[in-house]
């Protein structure tokens, strides 16, 4: 139990998760600092209670031990909200799931639980009714203007930018005045260019535009020359929700920019990094296919704004400083991650570099993004694999799902499998996936994963697109609809032992490169490695347990020795120190061994010393203690037991010994007495409770044999006083 602790400590101890693991009697036998912190009970004040002392609800607390008897019920991977008492005696919801623990030869063993205090999430659910009263602030901070209509097209809301842009319209823009009436009033006044077509036309063709509301993006001139970008959508309530942004300066932007396209775009869109050209003010004058696939835009979309500003605010610091330092003159380079508004993190190179006009002044930058990634993520894998590979601080286990997490982290994938093939038996052996769906223990066909394919090339393969790969014809896509995967055959010594394996049912936005297929050999070597030494390890496990049960078993009748079972009492009473639950220690003697041995032989005793091992172990419970403590003399603990049912369960024995232990060659009648003595508080060793329990079988032998005695006070004082009883 202690180095069962010990492994808990190491796995959860300092999770900042709550944990807690119970046994199947529902007693807590470890719970990590994050749970001790959580509940306000000191860690080694909970471990020994059961879980019933943080219920505040008993009859949930009842309800809750069918976890305990359907250990694979669905139930474990659900949420569930418990009312929590707290050392401190205050009360509040835990959110907990659970999983079942089992033992090595698949029966349950406990329970594990993690628990999380929903208290502060409810307030925040509670102030988010606040947050709809911040909604008309919110929308005059918008940079571009913005308005909302109504199912009927009466204005409900607009910012005051809206209002500068239409200024020439604003004293009709009102809650309740219709887009038409709005529009018309703007026309009237002069407000629109209208290129010269009959202004109702051009009316009639910007109210349909405008109850299209389909998301696509209309220029609109002004009279005075300024340009709009247009976007209007339908809200969930029917509305039509509009942005206006000013882009007569991108316009310009875009004309100088063309200039430099036709010079630059050739050269530019043949490269698979990004290059682009930025002026004083960061606004981008070009762009190459690359850069606009990473930011996620056309380029009449990009040219004229400030792509930095499309990045997170720490990438955005990082390059403006980099983008300052070019401006001075100086090339400048700067390694840095960033996600890109197409949803993918690059690590990337940027290097820029200063445009001089014919001044010789700087009046831009022409900035080249290198990706990076896969060079980056190369050497990070490398090193943590390394550093699992070579830390002393995890067993075989460990490392190998540690490895299996690295995988999925480097090959960006949610699944990762180890598996043992034996014929067409694939078997899941350990994995790696979300919320753990894909068990240990797992057996499919071989011929239905693509780990078939990955065997009979008898190398690594991969796709990142199933469906246009000859991927797409094998039966695991059309059983599981994996579109990527990367796999390599694992060897133990030399001999196929099954595969590791990738995998994801989306897309892989990146495609495997030679660097990828070279790391996962790399893990399948060091885990075919890992598997053998397990196996290596296991033997010398098996050997010394048993060597173990060599030292620890008494030859003759097949229970615990006097050395070993010494052991375990010491365990036992230090068990009951720590949870006060009494138990009895039963002092056993063979009445008149001696008259057996030297009437019917020392054979014919050791066939009685057998048969009451036999009869006496039979009759005990699997928590019990038994062992032989002297040549006719045995001990037994009863296990929370207090001496009133342990009197009653000797008895019991007693009986059976008369009943059933005969042998046709020795007419006496064997029977047994036996000393009975409860754990006490004061008791420090176990050879103290021995000793009372031997006062008492000192009496049940004086005062005629065949009986069990309970020691009492009122023994000892006779004992001393040689008084025969």
């Amino acid at each position: 139990m202690e180095s069962i602790c010990l492994d808990l400590e190491r796995s959860f101890g300092d999770l900042k998760q709550s944990v807690l693991v119970t046994n199947t009697e529902r007693t807590i036998v470890f719970a990590n600092r994050a749970m001790a912190s959580l509940l306000r009970v000191e860690a080694s004040k909970i471990v020994g209670s059961t879980t019933r002392r943080f219920f505040a609800d008993s009859a949930q607390f009842e309800r809750m031990a069918e976890l305990y008897q359907r250990p694979s019920d669905e139930s474990h991977r659900k949420q569930c909200l418990i009312e929590a008492v707290f050392g401190d005696g205050s009360r509040t919801e835990l959110e907990v799931v659970s999983a079942p623990l089992f033992d090595t030869t698949g029966q349950l063993s406990g329970l594990l639980f993690i628990a999380h205090d929903v208290s502060e999430r409810k307030k925040m659910e509670s102030r988010l009714s606040d947050v709809a009263m911040t909604l008309e602030d919110a929308l005059d901070a918008i940079l571009e203007g913005f308005a909302i209509y109504d199912q009927d097209d009466r204005l409900v809301i607009c910012n005051e930018n809206y209002r500068e842009i239409y200024a020439t319209s604003a004293p009709a823009m009102f809650p309740g005045n219709s887009f038409q009436d709005i529009l018309r009033y703007g026309l009237s006044n002069g407000q629109y260019d209208t290129g010269g077509q009959d202004e109702e036309i051009w009316l009639a063709e910007r109210l349909q535009r405008h109850q299209k509301a389909d998301g696509s993006v209309v220029e609109q001139q002004l009279d005075d020359g300024r340009w709009l970008r247009i976007s209007e959508t339908r809200t969930r309530a029917g509305g039509i929700a509009g942005i206006r942004a000013d882009i007569t300066e991108l316009k310009e932007a875009k004309a100088l920019a063309e200039k430099a396209y036709q010079n630059l775009y050739l050269m530019a869109d043949s490269i698979s990094a990004c290059v682009g050209e930025v002026d004083l003010e960061g606004k981008c004058l070009f762009l190459n296919k690359t850069g606009c696939k990473w930011f996620n835009g056309t380029s009449e979309e990009l040219l004229g704004t400030r792509l930095r500003e499309k990045l997170a605010c720490k990438q955005r610091d990082a390059v403006s400083g980099l983008f300052k330092e070019g401006l001075s003159g100086r090339k400048c380079s700067l390694e840095l991650g960033m996600l890109f508004p197409d949803g993918v993190f690059r690590e990337c190179q940027m290097d820029c570099n200063p445009r001089l006009n014919g001044s010789g002044q700087v009046d831009g930058l022409v900035v080249l993004i290198s990706d990076i990634t896969n060079r980056k993520k190369t050497e990070r894998t490398l090193a943590d694999l390394y550093a699992i590979t070579s830390t002393r601080a995890l067993g075989h286990e460990d490392k190998i799902a540690e490895i299996l997490q690295l995988g999925c982290d480097h090959f960006d994938l949610p699944f990762g499998i180890i598996s043992q093939v034996v014929g067409d038996h694939y078997t899941v052996t350990q994995a790696q996936s979300p919320g753990s769906i894909v068990e240990p223990a797992r057996t499919f066909k071989l011929r239905d994963t693509y780990c078939a394919l990955t065997l009979e090339a008898n190398e690594p393969v991969s796709t990142a697109h199933a469906a246009e790969s000859e991927f797409a014809s094998h039966s695991c896509y059309k059983l599981f609809g994996f579109e990527t995967y990367i796999g390599a055959p694992l060897l133990v010594d030399g001999l196929v032992h099954g595969t590791i394996s990738f995998t994801a049912h989306e897309l892989r936005k990146r495609q495997f490169t030679p660097s990828d297929i070279q790391i996962i050999r790399q893990f399948a070597d060091w885990i075919g490695h890992e598997i053998a030494r397990q196996r290596d390890h296991q033997a010398l496990m098996d050997a010394k347990i048993r060597m173990e049960r060599i030292a620890s078993i008494d030859d003759l009748t097949q229970i615990y020795n006097r050395r070993a079972f010494l052991e375990r009492a010491h365990l036992e009473l230090q068990r009951f120190r720590r949870t006060e639950k009494p138990f009895t220690a039963v002092m056993m003697d063979i009445d008149r061994f001696k008259n057996i041995n030297d009437v019917y032989g020392h054979a014919a005793g050791d066939e009685v010393l057998e048969a009451f091992s036999r009869i006496i172990g039979d009759q005990l419970r699997a928590a019990d203690l038994f062992g032989r403590v002297g040549g006719e003399e045995f001990c037994v603990i009863l296990v929370d037991t207090d001496i009133s049912d342990a009197v009653a369960a000797c008895e019991r024995l007693r009986e059976k010994i008369v009943s059933d232990c005969r042998m046709d060659r020795i007419a006496q009648t064997i029977t047994c007495s036996m000393g009975l003595a409860q754990s006490a508080k004061e008791d420090v060793a176990f050879s103290t409770l021995m000793q009372r329990a031997d006062t008492a079988l000192y009496e049940a032998k004086a005062s005629g044999r065949n009986r069990c005695v309970a020691y009492s006070r009122e023994l000892e004082m006779k004992k001393l006083a040689n008084i025969p009883v």
